[in-house]
C-alpha cells in the first residue's frame, strides 16, 4: 500500500509539472502582428443587439476598407438577419448612419437609423436587415468592390425590393441574392443566384457562398432544397439536397446557366466554400458528408472532377467539417486555395490546413498548430494572401476554461512563420476572460489582417436585464513591413546625395522642392547659407541628369548682370520659407523657373532698372514671392537667366504700400504649362487685390518674363503648394476646393475635394499635395486623411471636374503615423506618392513612397510597387531621419528629395554625421519604364535617328525638318553616364569612322 501511494503521488507531481510547464499562446505583437487598435465592438446593446448574433463574416477590400457582416434575428425593422458595415483600416466607420425603411404595409412611417445596412432599392434607399438571412461577406480580389450574399426571404424581399416583387411573393420560396457595393459601401445593384425559372420549383435555395471573378463577373452557389430537381432536372437517382451554381455579370446578365455543382447527382450540402484564383474559382462542399472540392474556369466550366480532400491529401482531417459551418475555404486571387478544418487524429486535437494549387494539386496538408497543446479546437477559418502565406483562426477553451480566439501564421510552404497567439486583448490566458469568444472569421490582404468573432466580453450588457450579450467583435492588425526601394525591384541610379553640406545646422523650415526638365534633368531646389555667413539664407538648385551622373549645384537667383547671386536676398526672415522650382516637362525642353520669398528691391545687384520704383512701396524689410526663369544647357548643366528677378504678384503696380513685411508668400508654387509659359501662384498678403485678408493669386508669364495674364485672385484664404499644370491648363487648391483654369488663366470650373469621399486637410494644405502632368487631363490630390493614419490619393478629370478614382496608398498593414505627403505623376499617369512615416519600432521619422498607376477608363488606381523606404539612409536608430520630401518623375526615373540627418557615406548603421536638416535626394528607376509620349518642344513627334553603315563608316542622320536637336554620344549607359556632343554635324547628318570593338551610344536632345 505504501509503495502504491508513493506511485500515485509521483504521478500527481508529474502531472502538476506538466501543467506548470504548459506553453501558452503568445501576444500578437510577439508574433509579427501589430495591432491597429483595441477590439472594436459593433452591434452593442446601445445600438442594436437582439441577443441572437451569429454568422459573422469579414473581408478586406482593395482600398484597405474592411467589410463586416452578421445575422442577429429580431423583430420588425430591428430584425437584422443579414446586415453589414464598413470600417477603414484603422477601425473607423466608413458607413454613415443611414435611414432604413420597409415598403410593407405594416411599416408605414417607421424608420430605423444606424450603420448596419443590408440591401438597397433602385432609388438608393436602404432596407433593414429583415429581407434576407445568412450573410456571406466578400471583397473583390481584383478591385475595390464589396458585396453581401444572403438567402432572401419570401415575401419580405419582394415587398421591399421592387425589382423582385413579381418573382418573390407569398407563393415563392427563398433564394440567394447578392447586394453589390463599391469600396465605400455605395450600392451597385443586386444580382440573383437563380433565374425566375430556377426559383419556380417547390422548395428553397439557400446561399451556399459566392465570390467576385477576375472577369468582373460573379459566381453564386446555392444549396438547393428543391430536392426533386436532383432527379428530374439533373438526372439523380433520388430527390435529395444538392448544390448548383450560376455565373452572372454585375448587371445580372446570365453568363453560365444554373448548373449542378458536383460531377455526380448525389447528396450535397454546403455552408461557406467559394474561393477564387486568377484563372477561375473553386467550391468546397460535403458530398455524402465528405469534404470535396471542384474547380471551374472563369466562364463557369468545370476544370476538375470532384476532389475528395481526404483521399487527395492522405489525411482524414483534410476532409472533415461536414457542410462547412465551422471550416474555412478561400482563394488568394492568384494561384492557390486554402482549406482549414479541425478535429482529432492519432496525435490528438488538431487544427488542419490544406493548400491546393489552382489546378487542384496538393501544395501541402498538415497540422497548423504544433507549438501549444490544444484541447477542443473548433470553428476554424483561414485566409491566404497572394504570396501563399496563410493565417488560421480558431477557438479553444483549454487555456482559460473559456473559448478564446487564437491564430497562427504559416509560410507559403506550410512551415510556421509565427507561434500561436491570442487575438482579442480582453480574451487571453492572462486576462482569464469571464465569458466566451466564438466563431472567428479572418481576412488578410495587403498586409492587413482582419479578425471578427462573437464576444461576450464587450463593455455593455442588456440595459434592462443586465444580461451579457454576444456582440460582433473586430480587431485589425498590420503585417506589412516596408523595405528598401531595391527590395521592390527598383534600381538606385543616384545614391543619397546632399545638395550641399554646410558647416552649421540649418536654420529650420528649409526643405527641398523637386521638378524635372523634359525627360533629361531633375531639379532639386534647396536652401543653404549665404557665402561667408552662418545666419542668412540663399536659394540653390541641384541640377541632376535623370539617367545618372554628377549633379551640378546652381544658384536660385542670378543678379541683373546674369551672374549667380550668393548674398543676402531676404531682409526679414532667414529660416525659410522653402523655395520653389519647376521645369518645362515637354521632351526636348530646356527652361525652368525658380521661386522664393525674397527682397531683391533692397539689393544693389538687382537694381539695374526701375522695376522696384514704379510706385508700390515694398518697405525696407518687405519680402515677396519672386521668380526668375532660366535656360539650361543639358550637356554642361549650365543655367542662363531668361529674365531678371521679378515680383510675381505686384511687380507692375504703380502705387500703394504693403501693410507689413510679409507681402506675398511661397505659400504657393510655380509650374510650366503645356505651351511653354509658366504660372506663378503665391499667397497674397498685400491687400491689393483682396482688401479683407489673404488670398491665393496667380500670374501667367512667358519664359522671357513678359506677362501673359496679369495677377488675379484664385480664391480667398491661405495656401501652401497647391498648384499643378495639366493638359490645357492648371489647377489651384484652396481650402478643399480645386479651381481649374485654361492656359491663359480663364476659369473653367471648380469642385470640392470631398467628392472623393474622403476628408483631406482643409487648411492651407501643408500636409497635402496636388500634382498633374501636361500630357494628362487628370489631376491628383494626395494626403493623409483626417480620420486615420492613412495616406490616400484621389484623381479628378479636368475636362469636367468629375471624380475619377481614389486609393489608399499606404498599405492597410503599414503601421505608424503619417505626416506630410507629396507626389508626382509621369506622362502616362503612373504616379509616385511619398510621405513621412514612422512605423512601429522606428525612433525617427522616415520617408516612404509607393508607385501606382491610374486607368482613367476603368476608373481605378492600382499599385505598381508596394510601399518602400525611399532612401538608403533609413534606420530604426535615433539619429537617421528624413522628412519634408518632394517628388519628381519621368517615364523612366523617379527623384525623391528630402531634408533630415543622414550618413554622408550612405552607411546608416553608423548613424548620422551631417548637420541637421540637410537637403538631399536620390534617383530611382521607374518600375515600368516607357517612352514619354508628350508632344516635344517644337511640336510633333520626336525625330527618328537613322543609322547606316558602309565599310568602316557609320552615318547618323535625322529629318532635316527636325531642327534644333543636338546629337550626343556616350561610351556606356551605366551610371554615371557621360554624354558629349558629336562634332562635325551638318544638315542633321554626320559620318563617323568605326574602329575597335567598344560600343558607342547616341541620342538626340533639344
Amino acid at each position: 500500500m505504501k509503495t502504491k501511494n508513493l506511485h500515485v503521488l509521483a504521478a500527481v507531481m508529474a502531472s502538476a509539472c506538466v501543467a506548470m510547464a504548459q506553453t501558452l499562446p503568445g501576444t500578437p505583437e510577439e508574433n509579427g502582428l501589430t495591432p491597429k487598435g483595441p477590439t472594436i465592438f459593433l452591434n452593442l446593446p446601445s445600438v442594436l443587439n437582439n441577443d441572437n448574433s451569429e454568422a459573422v463574416g469579414i473581408a478586406v477590400g482593395g482600398s484597405g476598407n474592411v467589410m463586416v457582416g452578421w445575422e442577429d434575428d429580431g423583430d420588425e425593422l430591428a430584425d437584422a438577419e443579414a446586415v453589414w458595415t464598413i470600417l477603414d483600416s484603422t477601425g473607423a466607420y466608413v458607413t454613415p448612419e443611414t435611414d432604413q425603411t420597409s415598403l410593407g404595409a405594416d411599416y408605414t412611417g417607421k424608420v430605423l437609423r444606424n450603420r448596419f445596412l443590408s440591401y438597397f432599392r433602385a432609388d438608393g434607399t436602404a432596407t433593414s436587415g429583415r429581407v434576407s438571412w445568412g450573410p456571406k461577406i466578400k471583397a473583390s480580389l481584383f478591385g475595390n468592390n464589396f458585396g453581401m450574399g444572403a438567402t432572401s426571404m419570401s415575401p419580405n424581399f419582394g415587398d421591399d425590393i421592387e425589382a423582385f416583387k413579381g418573382t418573390m411573393d407569398a407563393t415563392e420560396s427563398d433564394f440567394p441574392t447578392v447586394q453589390l457595393l463599391n469600396g465605400n459601401g455605395a450600392p451597385l445593384g443586386i444580382v440573383s443566384g437563380v433565374s425566375d425559372q430556377d426559383a419556380a420549383p417547390a422548395g428553397s435555395v439557400r446561399i451556399g457562398d459566392w465570390d467576385f471573378l477576375k472577369t468582373g463577373n460573379i459566381v453564386i452557389v446555392g444549396e438547393s432544397r428543391q430536392n426533386d430537381d436532383l432527379s428530374t432536372r439533373f438526372g439523380g437517382a433520388a430527390p435529395l439536397r444538392h448544390a448548383a451554381y450560376r455565373v452572372v455579370t454585375p448587371a445580372g446578365v446570365e453568363v453560365k446557366a444554373y448548373s449542378l455543382l458536383s460531377e455526380v447527382a448525389e447528396k450535397v450540402e454546403m455552408w461557406h466554400g467559394v474561393g477564387v484564383t486568377a484563372n477561375g474559382f473553386g467550391v468546397r462542399f460535403a458530398l455524402n458528408g465528405a469534404g470535396t472540392v471542384r474547380l471551374f474556369d472563369n466562364a463557369g466550366n468545370p476544370t476538375s472532377t470532384n476532389i475528395n480532400l481526404a483521399e487527395a491529401t492522405g489525411f482524414a482531417l483534410a476532409g472533415a467539417g461536414g457542410r462547412g459551418d465551422g471550416i474555412g475555404f478561400h482563394g488568394n486571387g492568384k494561384d492557390a486555395y486554402v482549406v482549414a478544418t479541425a478535429g482529432t487524429d492519432a496525435n490528438g486535437p488538431q487544427v488542419w490546413v490544406t493548400v491546393l494549387n489552382a489546378n487542384g494539386s496538393v501544395r501541402y496538408s498538415k497540422a497548423a498548430v504544433t507549438d501549444v497543446v490544444l484541447t477542443n479546437p473548433s470553428r476554424v477559418d483561414a485566409a491566404i494572401d497572394a504570396s501563399g502565406r496563410v493565417i488560421v483562426a480558431f477557438t479553444d477553451s483549454g487555456f482559460t476554461g473559456q473559448s478564446i480566439v487564437l491564430g497562427r501564421v504559416l509560410k507559403a510552404n506550410g512551415e510556421p512563420e509565427t507561434g500561436t497567439f491570442w487575438v482579442g486583448e480582453l480574451e487571453t490566458p492572462e486576462t482569464n476572460a469571464s465569458y466566451s469568444a466564438e466563431t472567428p472569421r479572418v481576412a488578410w490582404r495587403n498586409g492587413l489582417v482582419a479578425f471578427t468573432w462573437l464576444s461576450k466580453n464587450s463593455p455593455e450588457v442588456n440595459p434592462v436585464t443586465g444580461e451579457v450579450l454576444q456582440v460582433v467583435a473586430v480587431r485589425l492588425f498590420g503585417t506589412f513591413t516596408p523595405g528598401s526601394a531595391e527590395g521592390v525591384g527598383l534600381t538606385r541610379i543616384v545614391k543619397d546625395t546632399p545638395l550641399i553640406i554646410p558647416a552649421n545646422n540649418a536654420l529650420g523650415n528649409w526643405e527641398p522642392f523637386a521638378s524635372v526638365i523634359g525627360t533629361s534633368t531633375f531639379l532639386i531646389e534647396g536652401n543653404t547659407f549665404v557665402v561667408n555667413s552662418d545666419s542668412m539664407q540663399r536659394y540653390v538648385v541641384g541640377i541632376q541628369p535623370a539617367a545618372g551622373g554628377a549633379m551640378r549645384l546652381g544658384d536660385g537667383f542670378h543678379a541683373d548682370d546674369g551672374t549667380p547671386f550668393q548674398g543676402q536676398i531676404n531682409f526679414s526672415r532667414q529660416n525659410g520659407n522653402p523655395g520653389r522650382v519647376a521645369g518645362d516637362k515637354r521632351p526636348g525642353a530646356k527652361n525652368f523657373v525658380v521661386g522664393g520669398e525674397a527682397s531683391p528691391h533692397m539689393v544693389e545687384q538687382f537694381q539695374s532698372d526701375n522695376r522696384w520704383t514704379l510706385g508700390f512701396d515694398r518697405l525696407g524689410d518687405g519680402r515677396y514671392g519672386s521668380v526668375q526663369a532660366f535656360s539650361l544647357d543639358t550637356v554642361t548643366l549650365a543655367q542662363k537667366p531668361l529674365h531678371k528677378v521679378l515680383d510675381s504678384a505686384n511687380g507692375r503696380l504703380s502705387g500703394g504700400a504693403a501693410p507689413g513685411n510679409q507681402i506675398t508668400r511661397f505659400g504657393g508654387d510655380v509650374a510650366f504649362l503645356d505651351n511653354g509659359n509658366y504660372v506663378s501662384m503665391v499667397e497674397d498678403r498685400s491687400r491689393v487685390l483682396y482688401a479683407d485678408g489673404n488670398a491665393a493669386v496667380a500670374t501667367v508669364f512667358a519664359p522671357d518674363g513678359s506677362v501673359v495674364t496679369e495677377t488675379f485672385v484664385v480664391a480667398t484664404g491661405d495656401v501652401w503648394q497647391s498648384l499643378a499644370a495639366y493638359k490645357g491648363g492648371f489647377v489651384v487648391r484652396v481650402k478643399s476646393v480645386l479651381y481649374f483654369f485654361d492656359n491663359k488663366g480663364v476659369p473653367t470650373g471648380s469642385v470640392s475635394d470631398s467628392t472623393a469621399n474622403a476628408s483631406f486637410d482643409g487648411g492651407r494644405g501643408d500636409g497635402t499635395r496636388i500634382f498633374s502632368h501636361i500630357n494628362s487631363h487628370y489631376v491628383y490630390l494626395a494626403g493623409k486623411i483626417t480620420t486615420g493614419a492613412i495616406v490616400r490619393v484621389a484623381a479628378w478629370d479636368s475636362r469636367d471636374r468629375s471624380f475619377v478614382a481614389s486609393m489608399d496608398v499606404s498599405e492597410p498593414g503599414f503601421t505608424g503615423d503619417a505626416d506630410r505627403v507629396n507626389g508626382a505623376v509621369d506622362a502616362l499617369n503612373r504616379l509616385t506618392v511619398s510621405w513621412v512615416s514612422q512605423p512601429t519600432g522606428y525612433l525617427k521619422q522616415q520617408v516612404a513612397a509607393r508607385v501606382l498607376q491610374l486607368d482613367g477608363a476603368a476608373k481605378t488606381i492600382t499599385p505598381l510597387t508596394s510601399s518602400f523606404f525611399a532612401f538608403i539612409n533609413t534606420s530604426t536608430g535615433d539619429t537617421i531621419r528624413s522628412v519634408g520630401m518632394s517628388v519628381a518623375m519621368t517615364t523612366k526615373q523617379i527623384c525623391i528629395a528630402a531634408k533630415g540627418e543622414i550618413n554622408r557615406d550612405n552607411k546608416p548603421d553608423e548613424g548620422a554625421n551631417t548637420p541637421t536638416e540637410v537637403n538631399f535626394y536620390t534617383v530611382l528607376s521607374h518600375p515600368a519604364p516607357a517612352e514619354d509620349p508628350t508632344t516635344p518642344v517644337g511640336g510633333g513627334a520626336a525625330p527618328t535617328l537613322k543609322v547606316t553603315q558602309a565599310g568602316g563608316s557609320l552615318t547618323l542622320s535625322w529629318p532635316i525638318a527636325s531642327s534644333g536637336f543636338t546629337l550626343q554620344k556616350a561610351s556606356s549607359l551605366s551610371a554615371p553616364i557621360s554624354w558629349t556632343a558629336v562634332t562635325g554635324v551638318a544638315n542633321n547628318s554626320v559620318s563617323l569612322t568605326t574602329s575597335g570593338s567598344s560600343s558607342q551610344y547616341f541620342r538626340l536632345v533639344k
